[in-house]
């Protein structure tokens, strides 16, 4: 059995055909596009987290310098009540 189609007919079953990959092209893409947005929100998260860190590195640093401005001032208060007894 032979099947006979007119060109009109061709012409519409290859506009479906086109209008199907098309679609299914636009999935792909889409895809693509939110592997590449779950990179970027993955490295804002890590950003994010980098900055934290840094900020509670410069609190512990602040708390360093206090702690060493402390135990300057108690050698110096120690030196002074050596020299004061001597």
């Amino acid at each position: 059995m032979e099947l006979k189609v007119d060109n009109t007919t061709k012409i519409l079953l290859g506009a479906i055909a086109l209008g199907l990959f098309l679609n299914a092209s636009n999935i792909f893409i889409d895809k693509a596009h939110a592997n590449d947005w779950d990179v970027v929100v993955e490295l804002n998260k890590s950003n994010v987290k980098i900055d934290r860190m840094q900020e509670n590195l410069n609190i512990i640093d602040k708390n360093v310098r206090v702690i060493e401005k402390i135990i300057d001032e108690a050698k110096e208060d120690i030196i002074d009540e050596i020299k004061k007894k001597s």
